[in-house]
């Protein structure tokens, strides 16, 4: 399989990983997203608006707990400063969100109601997901975002339109470029994960927090194998 080709289903399946996450956050944990801030955001504000007290909590603890991922993993693959095929950092912090994932996975297995323990999850998962975040976006594939898909949709119909344009003066094919249909893949493959998510979630809450373990686990693998020796600039 060639390098372009691993790194774009690489990402794709973070993007699904995404979508089981913030199901996970929002059916079993109180109606939080601990992927998708921008969505948390707006719970978060109609919380405030109805006087919701722990709604509004639980929105913060996400967003705290997503920006120290952001935080945390930014100081990782920035060290990285060479230009490669697969930063090594990016490797660190994906096996470091996989750790905080097999964390929540235990610790859910506790989890019995308790407020205080919904938090905790929150925290973790927004965590994990902060730091999926920014490795992802280090890797520049497409401009694409595993966690904000409204850029990726944007995107998808900013090129559409160009192309159109491009038809009607008959200066080129009407064809979305490769760029293009990455975008469009990861919007529908995150609307797969938030499918797979939420029919697990109904039988068996919070297990399916083990595909996304299981995904970055063999990400990890085939990164240290495909790309060890990588060192190249990725064009």
């Amino acid at each position: 399989m060639s390098i372009p080709t691993y790194r774009h289903i690489i990402i794709l399946l973070l993007c699904m990983s995404s979508g089981i996450v913030d199901v996970v956050g929002y059916i079993s944990l109180g109606h939080v997203f601990t992927a998708n801030m921008t969505g948390n955001i707006v719970l978060m504000g109609l919380a405030i608006g109805h006087v919701e007290g722990l709604a509004v909590l639980r929105s913060i603890t996400a967003l705290l707990g997503f920006v120290a991922g952001t935080a945390i993993a930014a100081l990782i693959v920035n060290r990285d400063k060479l230009p490669s095929v697969w930063p090594a950092s990016v490797t660190i912090a994906l096996t470091i969100e996989a750790v905080i994932l097999i964390i929540f996975a235990v610790s859910s297995s506790w989890f019995k109601g308790s407020e205080t323990m919904v938090y905790f999850l929150i925290a973790l998962l927004s965590l994990a997901m902060g730091m999926q975040t920014t490795a992802a976006r280090r890797l520049g594939i497409a401009g694409i975002s595993t966690t904000v898909l409204t850029n990726n949709l944007a995107n998808v119909i900013e090129d559409g339109i160009h192309q159109l344009r491009l038809l009607i003066r008959r200066e080129t094919k009407n064809t979305l470029s490769r760029d293009s249909l990455l975008r469009l893949l990861a919007v529908v493959i995150y609307c797969l994960g938030a499918i797979i998510g939420t029919l697990a979630e109904v039988s068996y809450p919070l297990a399916i927090v083990w595909v996304p373990i299981a995904v970055l686990g063999g990400i990890i693998v085939a990164a240290g194998i495909r790309f060890r020796n990588d060192s190249a600039v990725y064009k």
